[in-house]
Parts: structure tokens; C-alpha cells; sequence
């Protein structure tokens, strides 16, 4: 049976005057089986410190906790919620705001997977950046 899956990435821009952001999770959910997840980058997250290098690290560190927390509680808010009740929650839970994390617009897949392998594709895709291969960075050559 194949499942609807929305998410969204999350993502960590420290300075809202560049815009500039580094991909740091995922979360999503299934409003058909009442099921939401998502999967954060760990506290000492390379690609953040070097991207951003003039940046005190605690600064991430913290904020991916409190925000580890606060997705927690957005989890188990939502334990019962099914359908468009779950998902008008969840659009108002990724809607845009200011902020060091903020969510990308909302995306839709049809899915056979589980939803922990769907996380972890996602997550594997957006964050681990999975695709940048030897052969996408060739093909990338090529077209330049």
C-alpha cells in the first residue's frame, strides 16, 4: 500500500541579512496514518562550523537541542491527529518564521517504504548530501 509522505527540511541560517543556510534535518509526516518523525544533524555538525567559520559554535549546538526538544513535544502533540487535522497542524508547525531553524516549503512523495526508511532517504539526500558522487560531480563537469 503506498503512503502519502509531506516534509519538510530543516534548516540552520544564523544570519538572516545573507540568507544563507546549511541543511541540518528532516521532518515528516504521513496525515493518513497519523505519523509524525524527523532526524537532526548531531550537535558538532562539520559543514556548519566550516560554512559558517565566523560563528560561535555553541550557538548551533544549542540550538539543534532546544529544537530536538521542541520537535519532541510537536511528536507526541500530534500522537492522535490523522488526516487534515495532522496536516493543517503540521503546516502550521513548518510555516515560515524568523529564526535560526526554519523548515523548507512543504513536499510531497507517494510511498510503498516505511516511513523510518523514508526519513532516513530524505535525510540521507538533504543533509548527507548522498547524490554528490564522483559520477554526479562528472556529469556536472560536462554540463559546465
Amino acid at each position: 500500500m503506498k503512503n502519502l509522505v509531506r516534509y519538510s527540511v530543516i534548516r540552520f541560517m544564523p544570519f538572516a541579512e545573507t540568507q544563507e543556510f546549511a541543511n541540518v534535518g528532516i521532518v515528516i509526516h504521513a496525515p493518513h496514518i497519523g505519523s509524525v518523525l524527523f532526524k537532526l544533524a548531531n550537535k558538532r555538525f562539520s559543514r556548519v562550523t566550516q560554512f559558517f567559520d565566523d560563528l560561535d559554535g555553541q550557538l548551533y549546538a544549542n540550538a539543534i537541542e532546544m529544537f530536538w526538544h521542541e520537535l519532541q513535544r510537536v511528536q507526541d502533540f500530534a500522537k492522535n491527529m490523522r488526516g487534515k487535522e495532522l496536516a493543517a497542524f503540521m503546516d502550521e508547525v513548518t510555516r515560515q518564521r524568523e529564526g535560526f531553524l526554519t523548515f523548507s516549503e512543504t513536499a510531497v512523495l507517494l510511498t510503498s517504504e516505511s516511513l523510518e526508511t523514508v526519513l532516513e532517504m530524505l535525510f540521507q539526500q538533504y543533509v548527507g548530501r548522498s547524490f554528490n558522487t564522483k559520477e554526479h560531480r562528472e556529469t556536472l563537469r560536462v554540463l559546465i
